[in-house]
């Protein structure tokens, strides 16, 4: 079945909850100069939004791509401050930008699906009030597009205000990423085909629902036959607010915020033809949008209503989403959280993440010895308080690896030693091999730490085909390539 024919039902389920309605509109300063050329429309939804209203605005004025191309639909969602009169002063002196008001909807889907009724644009750029975008940002965006046939392009975003920002998803230009690695963006910051959303029917929800442009990106994303990211330039620069008004910020509530991660997996189980890739895309889903609750600086944080809500919902979630063979592919801790999350157990949960802090020490190795049968080693772990260590050797390219038991040196509490026959390595790929050490504690096993190299330590000298050294991070590597 086409991918076309896939998304008919689901079409009907997300028009039925995200329908566009007939906005209340209030004034509207009418179509733009720029409506019948413009080759993408800035659509911004704008509530209460100075003082930053205006550097977005400013931002847009110097744009050095010809006013004739581009346009600005800013959509006043009935703001109780000055943002409407900014507005109406902006449009006033610049014939591009026309400014819509309407009585207040609450949330920024409906006026984003105004923005995108009002506009002929060959496409639109999803921008939000409090950010600004580089003065070169459109036209380089409108250039590429164009010339690529993009449907779905994602630009570099640079953080301002503390933002965090996924900088290695903008470490090169990609002109066709891949849709796992994409789909680590689910923000509405990108320039996508208007054709593609109006003739699929896709609109942003109406309703106060939280990761409603995830809801939308995830669509655009399998139905787009392009999908690029164009990092040759700072092109949006992203805001956390300094009132803390970012819809991000605002409190939310375990029931809806795990229903909407529910919608899309659902949008990804049902969209994608791959039915084994759908199921990898909604586990890396789980893992950003429901694992993270459970760092322990987060969770133990909670009360223990919240506590048990969260965990019932995510339990629900990985009824439906999570079968077990596919949990085997997550790494600890993940994996165990997860079981704790199906066995909706919130005192095992609670004690995972009171231990998961000692579960991660840091690791160096303070001594390194080529022996008569094998690679003599010591870690030091410090932070910790653990049982048990296991220290791994990895394959970097060929995912091979080996475990060693550790054993305290005398009665060094944070000092382990393990002895690594050569036959062992050497039964390894030839390849450079990565050490890290695995420390459990009370039946509980911590995440991978990578071992680094102690101040102290000078590396033995290359024995045979084997070569160890640091990385430019510190990190311990030993080359095995013959």
């Amino acid at each position: 079945m086409a991918i076309r024919e896939r998304w008919a039902a689901i079409r009907r389920d997300v028009r039925g909850a995200a329908k566009a309605q007939v906005a209340n509109v209030t004034s509207d300063s009418g179509a733009s100069g720029s409506a019948d050329t413009a080759k993408v429309s800035v659509i911004v939804p704008v509530y209460n939004a100075m003082p930053y209203l205006t550097e977005l605005l400013n931002s847009l004025e110097v744009q050095d791509l010809d006013a004739s191309l581009f346009e600005l639909i800013a959509v006043d969602d009935g703001s109780t401050d000055f943002s409407g009169e900014i507005l109406d002063v902006y449009a006033a002196r610049n014939s591009n930008f026309r400014v819509i008001h309407q009585e207040n909807s609450g949330w920024p889907g409906k006026p984003r699906n105004v923005g995108i009724a009002a506009s002929k644009a060959q496409y639109v750029f999803f921008c939000d009030a409090d950010d600004r975008l580089g003065p070169q940002a459109l036209r380089r965006m409108v250039d590429y597009a164009c010339e690529n046939d993009v449907d779905v392009l994602v630009p570099k975003m640079v953080g301002i205000g503390g933002r965090r920002v996924q900088a290695s998803l903008f470490e090169r230009t990609v002109k066709d990423v891949d849709l796992r690695e994409i789909l680590r963006s689910l923000s509405p910051q990108k320039m996508v085909r208007r054709e593609l959303l109006v003739k699929n029917g896709i609109t942003f929800h109406e309703d106060k629902v939280r990761l409603e442009d995830g809801m939308v990106m995830s669509q655009c994303y399998l139905l787009s036959q392009r999908t690029s990211i164009l990092a040759d330039y700072d092109y949006y620069y992203i805001r956390t607010r300094e009132d803390g008004a970012n819809i991000s910020s605002t409190p939310t509530i375990p029931e809806g915020y795990t229903w909407s991660v529910g919608e899309i997996a659902r949008i990804l189980t049902e969209g994608d033809k791959d039915a084994g890739r759908a199921k990898l895309l909604v586990l890396d889903l789980y893992r950003r949008k429901c694992l993270r609750v459970y760092e322990p600086q987060r969770f133990l944080k909670f009360t223990s209503e919240i506590q048990q809500r969260w965990m019932a919902a995510h339990a629900d979630f990985v009824d439906r989403y999570i079968p077990q063979d596919l949990e085997a592919e997550l790494v600890t801790p993940f994996k165990q959280k997860t079981q704790f999350i199906r066995n909706r157990d919130v005192a095992g949960m609670l004690e995972y993440c009171k231990l998961e802090s000692s579960l991660q020490p840091t690791a160096r190795a303070t001594g390194m010895e080529f022996r008569a049968s094998g690679l003599a080693m010591e870690v030091s772990l410090e932070h910790g308080d653990v049982d048990t260590v296991d220290l791994l050797v990895r394959s970097r390219d060929a995912g091979a690896e080996r475990s060693f038991t550790m054993r305290r040196a005398g009665n060094e509490a944070s000092l382990f030693h393990a002895e690594l026959p050569y036959s062992q390595l050497d039964d390894l790929p030839s390849a450079i091999v990565d050490f890290f050490t695995e420390a459990s504690s009370r039946g509980m096993t911590g995440k991978l730490q990578r071992v680094t190299v102690g101040e102290q330590l000078d590396l033995p000298t290359q024995r045979d085909h084997r070569r160890p050294y640091a990385t430019i991070h510190g990190s311990l590597s030993l080359d095995l390539r013959r």
